[in-house]
């Protein structure tokens, strides 16, 4: 069996190692940069990623598990949630990420603390499972659950699912992913180095198991034959594969010559609407020293990371690197001064709780609609199935796919879906 993969972001290169790490000749083509939206970039010698790198639930994650299979070498650099705070009231308060939290914070009062835990308790027991004709939203109404409870689970899902709309999220995918994330011990770890240290360890396994990766080529056409798949590229070149794999967005596939079969499965799906973000990068000298490393601003729908309290690496000595991220609208995406409002609300988180950054700026910059998600989780969409029925020879990978978890955890389980289908 010899397999193309067009597409070289998380998705394409996890299927590509565990393909490659078995002896299955692996061919895959990307037409950018190594790590799709998983990149790094330095700047003036601070290191700032496409969007958070955080895996949630590393202790539960595939992602853990792979690391093992394929021998990745990655050093986990865990959150520390007596350093995470949310914005309440005009102060800062605890954020409710263990016992600890959930005792001392004020974003939540006396017995409602009680009936939060026994959310949580309902939720790791599967006694809540939603229903997917509701939106979690709809699921809080219908269930008459506590402003003050109903509020927290939404800010508990703006900052998973990465959205400012959370009562959209069908509740059935709410409570799946909360089963496993609430019975974690590492709710929250980021990776040394970055994403990029993820991918050069992946590319590293494929090559060194004999896999075959062609950088700056652009896959314009896949057509049948009586043997597999003739894969061509836009300078006419020509590979012949058995089977192919597209770790490509449906938009991207529907760019391309392909059957027509493929076009027709993935079409309902190229118009799905993403999660997007805004994203402030800051490389500040010298360092300001503050008592926490994460700031959440409800009302901003906002968050800011000093991503250097975990890793030293990202920033020269005595630098700062802080990231802060906004989760956008998308229905407000076409008003001109919307994100003007964005960046302004957190310039204002940053006044207030790094005390002259401005003056401290060594490098910056901003992403004003990054993709963190090419489909979002919200009533009427659904995800793309990884294989066709009765089309054996081709599958589907990738974050919009349908897979276990959220964000890069849906990349990686939708791999491991295709390698055990295909092994």
């Amino acid at each position: 069996m010899t397999i193309g993969i067009i597409g070289g972001g998380l998705s394409g290169l996890t299927a590509a190692a565990l393909f490659a790490k078995q002896g299955t000749p692996v061919t895959l083509w990307d037409a950018g940069l190594l790590g799709g939206r998983a990149t790094s970039q330095t700047v003036k010698g601070f290191t700032f990623n496409y969007g958070a790198h955080a895996i949630y639930g590393r202790d539960q994650s595939i992602l853990r598990k792979l690391t093992k299979q394929l021998g990745i070498e990655v050093t986990w650099l865990d959150f520390s949630a007596s350093r995470a705070k949310y914005e309440f009231s005009g102060h800062l308060t605890a954020v409710p990420a263990n016992a600890w939290g959930l005792l001392k914070t004020e974003v939540i009062e006396g017995t409602n603390k009680v009936r939060f835990t026994w959310e949580i308790i309902k939720t790791i027991l599967r006694v809540e499972r939603g229903d997917p004709l509701q939106s979690i939203g709809q699921w809080l109404k219908t269930e008459r659950v506590d402003e003050q409870v109903a509020q927290l689970m939404l800010d508990l899902a703006s900052t998973n699912f990465f959205t400012a709309e959370p009562e959209k999220i069908p509740s059935d995918v709410y409570f799946e992913y909360y089963q496993k994330l609430f019975r974690t011990r590492k709710p929250v770890s980021y990776i040394e180095g970055g994403w990029q240290g993820l991918v050069q360890e992946l590319e590293r396994i494929i090559l060194e198991n004999r896999g075959e990766i062609l950088k700056k080529t652009k896959i314009t056409a896949v057509e049948s034959t009586m043997t597999g798949f003739l894969v061509r590229d836009r300078k006419k070149q020509e590979w012949n594969v058995e089977r192919i794999i597209f770790a490509v967005p449906p938009r991207e596939i529907l760019k391309m010559a392909t059957p027509t079969v493929i076009q027709r499965f993935v079409t309902p799906y190229a118009s799905h609407e993403p999660v997007e973000v805004f994203v402030y990068d800051l490389g500040l000298h010298p360092y300001i020293q503050t008592p926490y490393s994460y700031i959440y601003d409800r009302s901003h729908r906002a968050f800011i990371t000093d991503l250097s309290h975990y890793d030293t690496s990202l920033a020269p000595k005595d630098g700062q690197v802080l990231q802060a991220i906004a989760y956008l609208e998308h229905d407000r995406l076409d008003d001109p001064d919307y994100i003007g409002h964005v960046r302004t609300g957190i310039e204002q988180m940053l006044d207030v709780h790094f005390a002259d950054w401005r003056q401290r700026i060594v490098a910056e910059r901003t992403i004003k609609r990054a993709v963190v998600q090419e489909i979002k989780w919200k009533m009427g969409q659904t995800p793309l199935a990884t294989h066709i029925p009765d089309h054996a020879g081709v599958a589907f990978v990738g974050d919009w796919c349908e897979g276990t978890g959220q964000l890069s955890e849906l990349a990686f389980s939708s791999a491991v879906s295709v390698f055990n289908r295909w092994t």
